[in-house]
């Protein structure tokens, strides 16, 4: 019977054959995937074995073409063939048009695999894919052809994709529909990645990305709900490409719904804080706006852990949970239910300390608030990171995200690991200035983490003793004939296995012949006998306080200088003086980073009396200084601080020395004439710019007042380098007496500057500052500031300009 009779008709499969398959593997293949098999009956035709015999074979992602042919008929039986055209082999894929980064960046994205088979609809999804990575970077318009060349001999295809990436498309408009409460400028102003290209903007191309768009209505939305319209919604969004003029024009349409305020706040499960506790904790009362980012942070945590779920785990109730539950009553009116689950007390069990190779373990646990045994405490954990951080040992970054927790449920216990990461803190200072006396080296060693206890173990020199958190300075500067200083300090931080900081200091300088006095002097001799020295020593012992709370210390200090004036300098008195003096201050920090501090404040008031001891120096001196940082977003904080200081008389006499010297920076004032004043640096105003004079010489002033304001950014934050750009602003006078005392009489500055850590060379500041008002200089800073408006660069090593 024919093959191809009207009526189907049973057949046997007496042979099965396949054409077109490159080899005849691949033939033995294609007929055991057609599941067709010598010997089984089919209908001819119609037979739906023949339907799903090509559906399995085109499953195979190896051919273009597939069908099944009748080759002859033997009476009752029947011979198949396949006919399949195979698809080529990819050889090789290649871009051009684009950079040899993104080429590298789009095979890792593009799905084609050397080697093997090449569909169209493999291309096509190739395409698709190159078009998405360059829209992500906003050329919308980007356009790809696919030149194919296909080796009969092997049947084998190498692709080029001809990419035309465009201009980038801008965002031209952004239309807000359907807004009546809220502006289109505020809410504008919450599309951080959606914005509207202007020209002054020149640093960033706003360009469009659908991703980023949908994010920026998210935070619409918040912003919508923060100020009470719980109900808001995006309605529609649209983006409209205009190819001529190279810009999309962003649409959507908001419902802003009433804006609700608080009826009822009901608290269900708690029985260790009563409902009063948590409502007050959570910062709502009757009548209040709806906030939900109010409401999500004083409910799970706020910046000073005041939330409600601080309260309970700050008690040990780890699992705490709070689900709220808000109903719509009244039309603008929400009931918010909270289910309370606040679960088991638990405490620290096993804690942990890894990392620290060099820092040895009782310098970290002596620092940590988390005790085993205690009640488990969110806060004594994030006090005990900032501790450590306080220290300077460790990598900060890891430090805040390093610590690990084990909770073992049947003990009810929290074991913790801390996962320290060193950084070098001791510090070589290499560095040379040019002063009074000529070009003035110094070298100054810092060991920041250094260990008495293991100074003649010769084992420990690695390559000196350390570990133990001790602080190890010494240092020399000299020009060699005309000045030497000669300076050693150390600070025991625990002492006799407390929190007390106890140390001292000791120092000594010598002037002999400044150099310029050779133009005004023709007496060599007289100029030989012309010197100036001074000895000084300081004791001090610190105490960490636990009332009002743990982060007060109190610092109590016992100093003795020895002055030499031989002609040297006609602002302080002939011949020897000497001062014994009293010091006591009170310190509350709860700085995160001594160096780089994000968050947090310090506030120091502290008093130092010379009495009048026999012929002794004598004043009382005052000063308060504060330092306050707020966090704006991450890694970006401001920084505003005050500093105000006064210094009097206890007999009626004057005061010559310890009076306050405005202006320079550590790396200007080192191996200059400073002894008998207090340097107060400042930004943007060389050495001893402000302040009154006597006889050509810096006099200080006896009252001083200084602001100071910095935007900080933490750019880099690694165990090789820390950097902090800023912008700054100050301002600072002081005077000789309350008679000439004008707080509003201030010479002011701003600028830019980036504070740079690098562990063996220590803190790297430079800045750029305006002074905004004139000055005197002192004749010989003439050549380097003339005293008018104007920008100057100043550079400090080792020392910051507000320290």
């Amino acid at each position: 019977m024919s093959p191809y009779a009207s009526e189907p008709e049973q057949f046997e499969i007496l042979g099965l054959s396949v054409e077109g398959a490159g080899s005849e593997e691949i033939a033995a293949f294609v007929r055991q995937q057609s599941q067709l098999q010598v010997g089984q009956s089919v209908t001819i035709p119609g037979d739906p074995a023949f339907a799903d015999a090509i559906r399995t074979i085109y499953r195979l992602n190896m051919f273009s073409d597939v069908k099944i042919e009748v080759e002859r008929t033997v009476g009752n039986g029947v011979y198949l063939l396949i006919r399949v055209k195979e698809e080529p082999r990819l050889a090789d894929y290649q871009f051009e048009g684009i950079k040899k980064s993104q080429r590298d960046d789009l095979r890792k994205i593009v799905p084609l695999l050397t080697g093997g088979r090449v569909q169209e609809a493999d291309i096509e999804r190739a395409k698709l894919a190159i078009k998405g990575f360059f829209a992500e970077k906003g050329h919308l318009m980007a356009e790809v052809e696919v030149d194919s060349t296909v080796n009969p001999a092997n049947n084998t295809v190498v692709l080029t994709f001809k990419v035309d990436r465009g201009p980038k498309v801008e965002v031209g408009e952004v239309i807000v529909e359907g807004n009546q409460a809220i502006s289109d400028r505020k809410i504008r102003k919450r599309l951080k990645e959606t914005k509207v290209n202007r020209w002054w903007r020149f640093w960033s191309k706003d360009t469009y990305n659908e991703e980023k768009f949908e994010e920026d209505l998210e935070r619409v939305l918040a912003y919508y709900n923060e100020k009470g319209y719980y109900d808001a919604r995006i309605v529609s969004d649209s983006v409209y490409l205009d190819r001529e003029a190279g810009e999309v024009v962003v649409t959507f349409r908001v419902h802003e719904g009433p804006q609700f305020k608080i009826r009822n706040i009901e608290w269900e499960g708690n029985t260790v804080y009563s409902d009063e506790t948590l409502t007050q904790a959570l910062g709502f009362e009757k009548g209040d706006v709806y906030n939900a980012k109010r409401l999500q942070e004083n409910l799970y945590a706020n910046r000073n852990s005041s939330d409600v779920m601080s309260l309970y785990t700050n008690q040990g109730y780890m699992r705490f949970n709070a689900t709220p539950t808000i109903r719509v009553v009244e039309g603008d009116s929400l009931d918010i239910h909270f289910d309370v689950y606040e679960g088991d007390v638990y405490e620290f069990g096993t804690i942990n300390i890894a990392g620290n190779r060099k820092t040895k373990e009782h310098v970290i646990r002596r620092e940590l608030y988390t005790i085993p045994g205690q009640r488990f405490s969110r806060e004594a954990i994030q006090e005990s990171i900032r501790r450590l951080q306080q220290l300077s040992y460790f990598n900060a970054e890891q430090l805040a995200t390093g610590i690990e927790t084990n909770i073992n449920e049947e003990a009810k216990t929290v074991d913790l690991t801390y996962k320290l990461e060193e950084v070098g803190s001791d510090q070589l200072e290499l560095s040379g200035t040019w002063g009074q006396f000529g070009l003035v080296l110094m070298l100054r060693f810092g060991f920041n983490n250094f260990s008495v206890q293991n100074l003649f173990d010769g084992s420990a020199w690695r390559p000196l003793p350390s570990g133990d958190g001790q602080k190890l300075s010494v240092g020399i500067q000299t020009n060699g004939r005309y000045y030497q200083n000669y300076s050693l300090s150390f600070t025991e931080p625990w002492f006799r296995g407390r929190p007390t900081p106890i140390g001292f200091s000791l120092s000594h300088s010598r002037y002999s012949r400044l150099p310029y006095y050779y133009y005004y002097y023709d007496n060599q001799d007289e100029l030989d006998d012309r010197s100036f020295y001074t000895t000084s020593a300081r004791f001090f012992l610190d105490r960490r306080l636990k009332w009002p709370d743990d982060r007060f210390n109190m610092s109590t200090g016992i100093g003795y200088q020895y002055y030499g004036n031989n002609r040297m300098f006609s602002s302080l008195p002939e011949g020897v003086s000497q001062e014994i003096t009293f010091q006591q201050s009170i310190i509350r920090s709860s700085l995160d980073n001594p160096l780089f501090p994000m968050s947090g404040s310090e506030v120091m008031l502290s008093l130092q009396i010379a009495p009048p001891i026999a012929d002794f120096i004598q004043y009382h001196k005052w000063r308060f200084k504060t330092d306050w940082n707020v966090p704006l977003a991450p890694k970006l904080t401001l920084g505003v601080g005050t500093d105000f200081g006064f210094i009097g008389s206890l007999t009626g006499e004057e005061v010559r020395f310890e009076r306050f010297d405005v202006g320079g920076s550590p790396f200007e004032t080192q191996g200059v004439y400073n002894f008998g004043t207090d340097i107060i640096y400042m930004r943007g105003y060389p050495r001893s710019a402000i302040g009154p004079r006597f006889a050509g010489d810096v006099l200080g002033g006896t009252i001083l007042n200084k602001y100071t304001s910095e935007l900080r950014w933490l750019a880099v934050q690694t165990p090789q380098l820390q950097a902090a750009p800023y912008l700054f602003m100050d301002a600072a006078n002081t005077w000789n007496s309350f008679s000439t005392y004008n707080p509003s009489q201030l010479y002011r500055s701003a600028g830019v500057g980036m504070r740079l850590f690098l562990p063996i060379v220590g803190m790297l500041e430079l800045t750029y500052g305006y002074n905004f008002d004139e000055f005197v200089p002192l004749e010989s800073l003439r050549s380097k500031h003339d005293g008018s408006k104007r920008w100057y660069f100043q550079f400090s090593l080792g020392q910051g300009f507000n320290q």
